[in-house]
């Protein structure tokens, strides 16, 4: 059943086409074994051997816990492989009492697939100070993929995804502090790896949390949103403004939170000492960093709009962009998107 040709397209695509790759393994998902052994596996294994690979190449302490050994990467692969059977096991139960479906071989292949960036943060957090930033923020990648995905292979009503994805993540912070609880503190210093990345760490895990959460409530009442486009499809010039209004807002706030975690960063790879509060703040930039379309969603539903609106305006130009005049509302919203080109080119044409 071990396929490595195949793991890596899953893997590959996974990363770089997500959703593409999840429908097409969806039909295959029925069976856990097989994306065990295809996927789960080889991904726990590869990012353990990885990250004792990468952390001979450190002259010391990460940024957030020792150069691994032999015996912690055996440890990490006990772990690990527990970690991915509870994190699937909790979200597809959660799944069923949420109104979707409570399939194991389901929540397997979900939580797998969406957590595959976390697997590459874990293979590289090894490499000295940036290994362990980039391992943070691979694993919030991945939980942010794990709201996309969910809808799609346990079908959880939109109107309870909120609900049953943060109720799901807390549990399965418990059941991970209690596991590690008991097989001891060596142990349980790798329980935040593959499955549950960067959430078992004390302190910052809460605004991670948090972040995620508030993420995930932003996406479900953008998704509440309707919006019944005109009949002649033209998008008219105050739509335009607001639109622009709003992107170019976006972009600002998204900035300002990407220059604080830079300015972290670089502190960390100067090997600058690292305070309790510069830690949190590192874990609520990457959270932010890995927000950026709902930073969008923010600006928009704060300021009393509509993000399907939103989103008609910004799909209508880009079809003007690319046709010009296939149609008397291309041609109209061309001319629009002609007189604020200066200001839509790098929001619409991209």
């Amino acid at each position: 059943m071990i396929d490595l040709n195949r793991t890596f397209e899953l893997v590959k695509g996974a990363l770089f086409d997500s959703e593409a790759t999840w429908r097409a393994y969806l039909p295959q998902a029925g069976d856990w074994k097989k994306t065990a052994f295809l996927l789960t596996g080889p991904l726990i294994v590869a990012s353990v051997v990885l990250a004792y690979l990468t952390g001979l190449t450190g002259s010391g302490m990460s940024l957030f816990g020792f150069r691994p050994t032999i015996v912690s990467s055996l440890l990490s692969l006990v772990t690990g492989a527990i970690t991915a059977g509870v994190v699937a096991f909790v979200f597809s139960y959660f799944g069923g009492i949420f109104g979707g479906k409570s399939a194991f071989a389901l929540g397997l292949a979900a939580t797998t697939l969406a957590f595959v960036p976390g697997y590459l943060g874990q293979a590289l957090s090894g490499l000295p100070w940036i290994g362990s930033l980039l391992a943070i923020g691979l694993g919030i990648y991945g939980l942010v993929l794990l709201w996309r995905i969910l809808p799609i292979y346990l079908e959880v009503p939109d109107a309870k995804r909120t609900a049953h994805y943060v109720v799901s993540l807390l549990v399965c912070i418990v059941v991970m502090f209690v596991i590690g609880s008991v097989l001891g503190r060596a142990l349980y210093g790798s329980v935040g790896g593959p499955g549950i990345p960067a959430l078992s760490g004390s302190g910052s895990s809460t605004g991670v949390l948090g972040g995620m959460a508030r993420q995930a409530e932003l996406i479900a009442a953008a998704q509440e949103d309707r919006y019944s486009p005109p009949a002649d499809g033209e998008v008219s010039e105050k739509q335009v403004q607001t639109f622009i209004r709003n992107v170019e807002r976006a972009s600002e706030l998204q900035a300002e939170k990407e220059q604080k975690f830079r300015e972290l960063a670089e502190k960390a790879d100067k090997n600058e000492s690292m305070s309790f509060s510069d830690m949190s703040q590192i874990m609520s930039g990457v959270t932010d960093f890995a927000g950026v379309q709902t930073t969008e969603i923010e600006v928009v539903k704060s300021a009393g709009g509509n993000w399907a609106e939103h989103q008609w305006v910004r799909d209508s130009l880009r079809t003007a962009w690319m046709q010009k005049d296939i149609s008397d509302a291309v041609a109209h919203n061309y001319a629009l998107y002609r007189k604020y080109e200066e200001q839509l080119a790098a929001h619409v044409s991209r």
